[in-house]
């Protein structure tokens, strides 16, 4: 049976089952300012507290809802969200998170390309990179990495058609018109422009990543 559409926040999602046990929202596709209606939606569900949902993750346009496949299926979940009464949930308004994340940007690897491609020197793209007030926009592909909005669109460049075996801990990226960040040495097709020192997951901690969806972040040239 395929799963129905779930109106939910004024939004009319469509759902899919995600492997066996997650339910994955997407956004209609001619959905504008997405990510604002992804991190309320998101924050709704986590302050629902619902039974037997072991994560939420949140992307661009889509939102995954991890639950325990031994205690209910998708279609119990969806009605379970429909039984949410927004209007008695009390969120945290409160001003999001700002950091500001130090980068060397001499350690960049990939200048060259960046130059190439933007027609900038190498002072321009940073001056334009460290100018801007990013979001995150979600985390992914692994533990720790950072997706950011917001990167001034005259310095995107395409990623890399053969990614690198290995990317260092801490790498500042562009892939796109996003920017990005690495938390731990892995593989990855991201132009690396520059090295933060900054930890960017903790496993042992409370929350282990450092970094939240929704939270801000100023890169600082070193």
């Amino acid at each position: 049976m395929k799963p129905p559409t779930l109106q939910f926040n004024k939004t009319q999602w469509t759902t899919a089952l995600l492997g066996e046990n997650a339910l994955l929202l997407n956004i209609p596709p001619d959905t504008t300012n997405t990510l604002p209606i992804i991190h309320k939606t998101t924050a709704l569900l986590e302050a629902a507290t619902l039974p037997h949902v072991t994560d939420i993750v949140p992307a661009y346009t889509s939102i995954a809802i991890i639950f325990d496949v031994l205690k209910m299926d998708i279609h119990q979940l969806i009605e379970q969200i429909k039984t949410i009464k927004i209007t008695e949930i009390q969120l945290d308004n409160s001003k999001p998170t700002i950091h500001h994340i130090p980068v060397d940007y001499n350690q960049g690897l990939d200048w060259h390309i960046l130059e190439q491609h933007t027609k900038l020197p190498k002072a321009e793209i940073i001056k334009r990179h460290s100018a801007v007030e990013y979001q995150v926009a979600m985390m992914g592909f692994l533990p720790g990495f950072v997706y950011l909005s917001g990167m001034d669109t005259g310095i995107a460049c395409p990623r890399k058609a053969n990614p690198r075996t290995r990317v260092p801990a801490g790498a500042v990226g562009i892939g796109g018109t996003q920017t990005g960040m690495y938390a731990f040495p892995c593989p990855g097709g991201w132009q690396i422009i520059g090295q933060t020192n900054v930890q960017l997951f903790d496993a042992a901690g409370l929350s282990p990543n450092v970094l939240k969806v929704g939270d801000r972040v100023w890169f600082v040239e070193e």
